[in-house]
């Protein structure tokens, strides 16, 4: 929890809308508490900054691959959403959810439980030159040396403090080593709530998401489909480079 009170600190590169910065609020909080069933976007909007430069695309609702050109040279991503290392936002944020409100005198925390990425090797120091100022491992933390499989596990979320909007915290389990596909820390999925009822009566309550973004992140490495012969300045460029899923989606509560 405390790794993802953080994120309300962050700037909103993701362009999310939600706020979560209230999760040790002790106002009331709509009860967000059920099913929710999720409808998506038809399509992926799709980020890709490489040395500074930034691209971007258009994908189907289950990805493919985008093809730009930096440097003079082609470059293609593969951004299928069917490869099992990849959490695509609609994988990342399901079609049906369960969220719980269980901290007593926290009406903001929610929780719900999302496929997350784990590492099916061990966690080794990245090497050197790979994390630190500047790359997707700021913090130099271990990263896997096997392959990033998913499990599911609960994720803690936040209902903005006007009760009118909310955070969920998506990835950051796993520090990438520019190779495997693990999640950025910024991953996120965010939405305004329609509520009905209000705090004072008691029957405060969220009936739909409305206006729902869903941003996943990766590092360009894992998702390059490139030669691994080419130049090897533009190589690492690449390596370095990070890519960003964004779709948006409604939801209501059954």
């Amino acid at each position: 929890m405390l790794a993802s009170l953080t994120m309300c600190a962050l700037p909103l590169l993701t362009g999310a809308r939600g706020d979560g910065c209230a999760a040790n609020s002790r106002s009331p909080a709509p009860d967000v508490t059920g099913w929710w069933d999720v409808t998506y976007d038809d399509r992926l909007d799709v980020e890709i900054t490489i040395g500074g430069s930034v691209y971007t695309a258009e994908t189907g609702a289950q990805g493919g691959s985008v093809t730009i050109t930096h440097a003079g040279r082609p470059l293609t991503f593969d951004l299928d959403c069917a490869r099992p290392e990849i959490l695509c936002p609609s994988e990342a944020w399901p079609s049906q959810v369960l969220a719980e409100q269980r901290d007593v005198g926290f009406e903001h925390r929610m929780y719900v439980t999302l496929p997350v990425q784990t590492c099916s090797g061990q966690l080794v120091s990245p090497a050197p030159g790979t994390c630190g100022a500047g790359t997707n491992n700021p913090e130099c933390d271990q990263v896997c040396d096997g392959e990033i499989v998913t499990r599911n596990e609960e994720r803690f979320g936040v209902i903005g403090e006007s009760g009118r909007t909310f955070r969920l915290y998506l990835g950051g389990g796993i520090a990438t080593n520019g190779i495997n596909c693990a999640l950025i820390g910024w991953s996120v999925a965010d939405a305004d709530l329609e509520n009905v009822g209000s705090a004072a009566d008691g029957d405060w309550e969220a009936i739909a998401m409305n206006a729902g973004l869903v941003t996943v992140g990766y590092s360009g490495g894992c998702l390059w489909a490139g030669d691994p012969d080419m130049d090897g300045e533009l190589e690492a460029l690449v390596l370095g480079a990070t890519v960003k899923f964004t779709t948006g989606f409604t939801a209501d509560r059954r």
